[in-house]
């Protein structure tokens, strides 16, 4: 064995398989303080046999987390248990995939009675699921030795592969017995740490508890340093509990340091952790101190020999110094022979007060050490070291390699983020060799896969824009391009490439793309862009064209035998038939593509094929049936772990919007949970989509957060805006804010004009219908209002006629448009003052909400129709409607429309209970002929006094401030003809 190949080599570890004791000693022996109750919470659970827990345990650096589970562990041991523990490293974002979960397997598998079970290992032939459900069984089967805890120590470190099967897990629960710890820093969850919303989903799930660790109190502080040094007086303990702020290392810290400078006092002691962290390394030898210096580079490769080797002493020199370092409790020791520090914080306060050229010696040094082992598994290691060190054709080796070990275990994010590092090497420095010609070309695929189609659209597009490879090279990175940006919602036909010898019309740019494939010999990629250019020609309307594309594309497939380019032109030719009427075609097309690629195992053509069939029944107005459609396709998702997909997580996003057309708003709900981890526009998108419920329930505040984030993307994802721009014009106009919710309206029209070249557009009625609502309400308690928004009124009529003129007539919308036709004429009778037209628009907006089974629409259409019948005077119908409305409102939820309701009511008990004298009415009647009272004293032959005083009571009774508001409320609550 070489020296380098000695320096991580482990001594074998306790053949007990019970590696509960790689716990470090973070605390000083004696007793805990302060964990009281979730001492005893842990032991309840431990001491029931029919338990099992999964606890979230979360804590500021220091405060007692691992502690805490110290005592819980000698708890399950003491019980005659088992403790596993698997740990998260901090590697940045070349942590390797699932390193918790292979910790946990190695030691179970030393178990007595356990070393006959079955490996759990990701490997290139196992597909996601199968491993996940291994790694459940795995769980299922330690029962057999409950109690049993499951420690998975820093998961704020864990990569997103981890996280993603812990959801797996998590969703699934442990069996009885079993207890699973997950403990994370809380400090480190700044705002975009990926485990922050990962954390919210799990804590949803019924099966996971959360316990946070809250800084010690007054009490059991000051307990903690009584115990450390019962000699402090009161005036010093005050001031490092203070100074701690109740935290049980920093308290552990300031006591030690202030034993070392002989004191508490003043300026001995740094406000800075990490001076006062290194206040006790300064107190060492030189010896110990390039210990830690090493083990601070080498991390969870440091062995004896590795240490050595990176701190090159002699072997009893060595010795010397790391029993001084843990003597001075700054290290411990782990079970496989390794050391550690006994607090990550002093760790990085060690690595932080490396010399530049001191840190990147030691790192070139472990670079060598990993180079030689040549483990796969480690790569993603070696390329941080390689990097840190500045050794960079190493690093990008390693890079590719990492890349593709996370591809072959399911974990697309961390390949692709290993593939751009690599490209970033390649850009930085021009003299590294072994650059494979379709690294880009990998980093797209992966970035694909991954659900994030608009950064590799925008990687291929950096890419081309400086590309001098073969015309061939060329045609496959614009079939890459193109096939991102087509899935990035792609406003026109125009790309953006911005490449001189290029145009930028996709038509133009397929076409060049099919020549050079056809000159190139490359069937098999000029099938595919045939395809692609039948999915464009598709999605811009230019069917005739897109049908004989897709036709040619099929041909080739079958020719040279390739599945995938079958199955894409098989779908276009599905959609085209469904759009061509021929609806029992489409379906059984893409029924035949889905089954095949089933068969095949192309997850990606099978969920395009559920994805176009659910949009072709929604297309049909067939809701539930497009709702139950892509409802397969997310459990096909996720049984294959394919949720970043493209047509998964639209899967996922439609079927949230469609639950909250169809009233289902805890499915949305359950829904949306699960895209907290997704990309930044698919996030956008699925918060887009719960806009509308957001609005129904009264949240306002979270509209108007939401459109915060969502507004910048606009211009991104069509999708996005027309979900959020009705929503904040709903949200302005109901807070009063109708020149803001008219600007929202502007902006949003304008948006579409400029960006997808469209002058109107179907979902232009929605936010039409809902301004004009606003406005006719506004009009309505003041009619004066009238000529303020009679031009903006005119406008939106004619919005209305163009988009009809488009379409034809109003039979040629789809149900749910037709409906919002119906109320957006409802609402412009409204405010013409034609109540007869209002009210047969209103019906007409409900029936059709109604045969759309769109609840909360039918019934705020119901709303509406019943505030026109009052004030017709049909107030038996007018409650009947009112009524159901409220019934189904307070099924729903929806705050929103249960406010509006109530304040109809309140309106109508006003109007029941409003009691006018004869001469009161006379003089109200007078009123609203325009009579001054000087005027209805001489017509009734009563004083000018009396008058008013008759005038002064109509007002109170009434509740209005002017005799013009008098008169409006009066007309609508049915006291005038």
């Amino acid at each position: 064995m070489s020296t380098t190949e000695r320096a991580v080599a482990a001594p074998p570890g306790p053949s007990t398989g019970n590696n509960g004791d790689v716990i470090p000693d973070s605390a000083p022996a004696g007793p805990i303080f302060g964990r009281d109750g979730e001492i005893d919470d842990f032991a309840q659970l431990l001491r029931d046999p029919a338990k099992s827990s999964i606890t979230l345990l979360g804590g500021d650096a220091g405060i007692g987390k691992t502690r805490l589970v110290q005592e819980v562990a000698a708890s399950c041991r003491a019980a005659g248990g088992i403790v596993l523990v698997g740990r998260c490293l901090d590697l940045g974002d070349s942590s390797a995939a699932y390193l918790p979960i292979t910790d946990i397997a190695r030691a179970l598998h030393a178990v007595p009675g356990a070393a006959g079970r079955e490996t759990v290992t990701p490997t290139e032939a196992l597909r996601p699921l199968e491993f996940f459900e291994s790694v459940a069984t795995m769980l299922d089967q330690l029962a057999d030795f409950a109690p049993a805890l499951v420690v998975l120590e820093d998961v704020h470190w864990a990569d997103r592969a981890t996280r993603e099967l812990l959801t797996y897990l998590f969703t699934r629960n442990v069996p009885p017995g079993v207890h699973v710890v997950a403990t994370y820093r809380t400090d480190d969850l700044h705002r975009r740490h990926p485990l922050r919303p990962t954390l919210a989903e799990w804590s949803r799930l019924p099966t996971v508890r959360r316990v946070l660790l809250n800084p010690l109190d007054a009490d059991p502080a000051r307990a903690l340093v009584d115990h450390l040094h019962p000699s402090f007086d009161d005036h010093d303990a005050g001031e490092i509990i203070r100074r701690s702020g109740g935290n049980p290392f920093f308290t552990e810290e300031l006591v030690n340091a202030s034993m070392q400078h002989d004191g508490f006092g003043g300026s001995a002691l740094p406000s800075d952790l990490a001076d006062l962290l290194l206040v006790r390394t300064d107190s060492l030898d030189d010896d110990p101190r390039r210990v830690l210096r090493a083990v601070a580079v080498a991390g969870s490769l440091a062995s004896d020999t590795a240490i050595q080797f990176l701190a090159d002493l002699p072997p009893e020199r060595l010795h010397g110094a790391l029993r001084a370092a843990i003597d001075a409790h700054l290290l411990v020791t782990t079970p496989d022979g390794n050391y550690a520090f006994r607090h990550a914080l002093l760790a990085e306060a060690v690595y932080d007060d490396l010399l530049p050229g001191e840190r990147i010696r030691l790192h070139d040094k472990l670079t060598d050490v990993l180079l030689e082992r040549a483990e796969p598994a480690e790569a993603s290691m070696l390329a941080m070291h390689a990097e840190k060190a500045c050794r960079f054709d190493a690093a990008l080796r390693a890079r590719l390699t990492a890349g593709k070990e996370a591809l072959d275990t399911a974990a697309p994010s961390n390949a692709a983020r290993h593939f751009e590092k690599a490209i970033a090497i390649a850009a930085g420095h021009p003299d590294v060799t072994g650059v494979p010609d379709d690294l880009s070309e990998r980093a797209a695929e992966a970035l694909l896969t991954a659900g994030d189609p608009h950064r590799a659209a925008d990687l291929i597009r950096d890419v081309l824009r400086s590309f001098c490879g073969s015309p061939l090279d060329r045609a496959r990175l614009l079939r890459l391009y193109l096939s991102a940006l087509l899935l990035t919602d792609l406003p026109t036909m125009h790309t953006r490439l911005g490449v001189e010898d290029l145009p930028d019309d996709a038509d133009e740019l397929l076409d060049i793309a099919i020549g050079w494939s056809r000159d190139g010999g490359d069937k098999v990629l000029l099938g595919q862009l045939l395809a692609l250019k039948a999915h464009y020609l598709l999605a811009f309307g230019r069917y005739e064209a897109a049908t004989v594309t897709a036709s040619d594309a099929l041909a080739i497939g079958r020719t040279v035998d390739e599945p995938s380019i079958i199955s894409d032109a098989m779908t276009t030719q599905a959609k085209l038939d469904g759009i061509a009427g021929d609806l029992t075609s489409a379906l059984a097309t893409l029924e035949q593509v889905r089954v095949q690629a089933a068969a095949d195992g192309d997850i990606r053509a099978e969920l395009r094929a559920l994805h176009q069939l659910a949009g072709l029944l929604a297309r049909t107005d067939q809701y539930r049936r497009a709702a139950a459609t892509f409802a397969e396709a997310i459990r096909r998702a996720a049984e294959l772990q394919a949720r970043t997909e493209l047509y998964g997580i639209d899967a996922i996003i439609f079927a949230a919007m469609l639950a909250a057309k169809l009233g289902d708003w805890t499915r949305v709900d359950e829904l949306l949970a699960e895209t907290d981890d997704l990309p930044p526009m698919a996030r956008a998108s699925s918060m887009a989509a719960g806009v509308t419920v957001d609005v129904a329930r009264g949240r306002f505040d979270e509209v108007r957060a939401a459109h915060e984030e969502l507004r910048p993307r606009w211009r991104q994802d069509m999708f996005i805006l027309v979900n959020d721009a009705p929503g904040m014009i709903d949200v302005l106009g109901s807070s009063g804010d109708l020149d803001g919710a008219a600007a929202m309206y502007d902006d949003a029209t304008e948006t579409v004009r400029k960006v997808w070249r469209l002058s109107v557009f179907d979902a232009q009625i929605r936010m039409t219908a809902l301004l004009l609502t606003h406005l006719a309400d506004a009009v309505a308690s003041k009619p004066r209002e009238v000529a303020v928004w009679e031009d903006r009124v005119e406008q939106l009529h004619a919005t209305l006629q163009a988009v009809l003129s488009v379409r034809g007539k109003r039979e040629s919308l789809g149900l749910e448009s037709q409906a919002w036709f119906a109320r957006a004429c409802a609402e412009l009778a409204r405010f013409a003052g034609d109540s007869d037209e209002a009210i047969v628009e209103y019906r007409r907006a409900v029936d059709l909400f109604t045969e759309a089974e769109f609840p909360y629409e039918q019934v705020f259409a119901e709303l509406l129709l019943s505030r026109a019948l009052y004030s017709s005077g049909d107030r038996e119908e007018a409650r009947a409607f009112a009524d159901h409305a409220l019934e189904t409102a307070r099924r729903l939820g929806a705050t929103h429309l249960i406010a509006q309701l109530r304040s109809g009511r309140a309106r109508g008990e006003a109007a029941r209970n409003t009691t006018l004298t004869p001469r009161e009415q006379d003089v109200l009647d007078l009123v609203a002929a325009g009579m001054t009272n000087g005027q209805i004293a001489t017509k009734l032959f009563i004083s000018t006094k009396t008058a008013s005083v008759h005038v002064s009571n109509i007002l109170a009774k009434v509740d209005a401030s002017t005799r013009t508001e008098a008169v409006d409320v009066a007309r609508q609550r049915g006291l005038l003809d």
